[in-house]
């Protein structure tokens, strides 16, 4: 196995952070590796927001080290258009779905760039759970053409978890040619593989016990895939009509 094949298998998921710092030379080396990724027409249609401050990375980031949040952003283009004589108009459904796609594969790549040199990570959509509002005031960001996607902190681990989650590969996640919907048998299957302990794909059996379920697949859709409260969906979409993502027709 190559060593890039080997990094991003080994990528992971920390909760606990040392309190290691990541030097300034590495930090770089991140940011300067996440803005490579790929991009619709060389527009990087993002913004990168890095967090140092200790308070905000307790409260958003885990107690990581750095915390990066990727935003899609048309800003940048629009005052570069405006500057030069020119109207750019990004208010259309196309362009938020391209923008979107570019400040995922930036954070992504960043997540990579990182383990590649010994560093963790999280993805946490902490910014869409706290008043989104206040996040924008907070980081100050345009209240139009912008909007935090992701948030993702970087850091060392305290210790090494125990638990390192499995992923699923085949039916229902891999389809060749053209879509297939799971079968009776396939969907058997899925749910024996999410029991099996040995494949990692839910929560460790203890955990189970201590939550008071058998079955992780019984606790996900009973306890976490209760509905998001209204008012934070409202909330989420007053924010992208204010943004001019959304255009009521």
């Amino acid at each position: 196995m190559n060593e890039t094949i080997k990094v991003i298998q080994n990528l992971r998921t920390i909760r606990k952070f040392s309190d290691k710092k990541i030097s300034t030379k590495d930090l770089e080396t991140i940011i300067k590796s996440s803005v490579r990724a790929a991009n619709s027409s060389k527009r990087q249609n993002y913004s990168i927001i890095v967090v140092d401050e200790k308070e905000i990375l307790d409260q958003m980031f885990y107690g990581s080290n750095i915390g990066l949040i990727f935003c899609l952003d048309f800003n940048r283009l629009i005052d570069t258009a405006k500057h030069l004589g020119y109207n750019y108009d990004p208010k259309n459904i196309r362009l938020f779905i391209t923008g979107f796609i570019d400040t995922c594969l930036a954070a992504q790549t960043a997540t990579i760039a990182a383990k590649s040199l010994g560093i963790d990570s999280i993805f946490t959509n902490s910014v869409h759970r706290a008043k989104i509002e206040d996040v924008y005031k907070f980081f100050n960001l345009p209240e139009q053409y912008c909007f935090p996607v992701i948030a993702l902190g970087l850091g060392y681990p305290e210790e090494e978890p125990e638990w390192k989650m499995g992923r699923i590969s085949g039916p229902g996640i891999i389809h060749k040619n053209k879509y297939k919907k799971l079968s009776t048998e396939e969907l058997d299957q899925l749910v024996k593989d999410y029991e099996n302990q040995d494949l990692r794909l839910g929560v460790s059996a203890e955990k189970l016990s201590e939550l008071g379920f058998e079955r992780y697949l019984d606790w996900f859709f009973e306890v976490r895939s209760r509905p998001f409260p209204e008012e934070k969906i409202n909330e989420l979409y007053d924010i992208l009509r204010k943004a001019k993502f959304l255009v009521d027709k």
